[in-house]
């Protein structure tokens, strides 16, 4: 753990009740995570935790109105988080403590309201394959925008949700995102309408699969 928080047992206690989200809302994510380099996971924990707080609003908003003002109080308190801690908000206080970009994490809550808005569903997914690998360290990686939108409406669908898939090429990711990228990958399942729960085996099988080769 001291490796992951520096030694500072309040950091290791966030970090820990952010997996432990994760591992609980999208065992998909947490086991995709536990391939990154131990530094870089309590950053992927974070924006994973962060983004479902945001995917939740959308997916339970039954007064569209009252989601706007929801995921504008996200994205207004993670852009002042460092300066303005928001009480008893564990979520808001990884994002801090890991030092995200409050910028990039501001677009993926302006992306989910686009998509309560009924514009844009896959940018969410962009937004976030995005910031994961600027977290892993990449840039400039190229299909990953494409990855990330077709791994959002997979899930939309997955939900229930009608979201026509885009078309996915047959991309090679390099190993630095492939903890991000292999979401794409397990998503190709759910396209495929594989029904198994989140974390299934075959699943597991399929992040595998992407960590060796990179193939989505």
């Amino acid at each position: 753990m001291a490796d992951q928080t520096g030694g500072n047992p309040r950091v290791a206690e966030t970090t820990s009740e952010m997996e432990a989200i994760v591992r609980t809302e999208d065992r998909d994510r947490y086991v995709a995570t536990l391939f990154a380099p131990a530094a870089a996971r309590p950053g992927l924990f974070a924006l994973h935790a962060f983004d479902l707080a945001l995917a939740e609003v959308v997916r339970t908003t039954t007064e569209p109105q009252i989601g706007m003002i929801r995921l504008a109080w996200w994205r207004d308190s993670v852009q002042g988080v460092r300066e303005n801690p928001v009480a008893g908000q564990p979520v808001l206080a990884a994002v801090a403590a890991a030092a995200l970009d409050p910028a990039l994490l501001a677009a993926l809550a302006e992306a989910h309201m686009d998509a309560l808005d009924g514009a844009g569903l896959g940018e969410s997914g962009a937004r976030l394959f995005g910031c994961g690998a600027a977290l892993l360290g990449a840039e400039d990686v190229g299909g990953l925008a494409e990855a990330g939108r077709f791994w959002a409406h997979a899930s939309a669908r997955r939900r229930g949700a009608e979201a026509d898939l885009p078309a996915l090429q047959r991309w090679s990711f390099a190993p630095v995102v492939r903890p991000v990228t292999a979401l794409a990958a397990v998503a190709r399942r759910d396209a495929a309408g594989k029904r198994e729960p989140r974390g299934a085996a075959g699943r597991q099988f399929a992040i595998l699969r992407h960590v060796l080769t990179g193939r989505v």
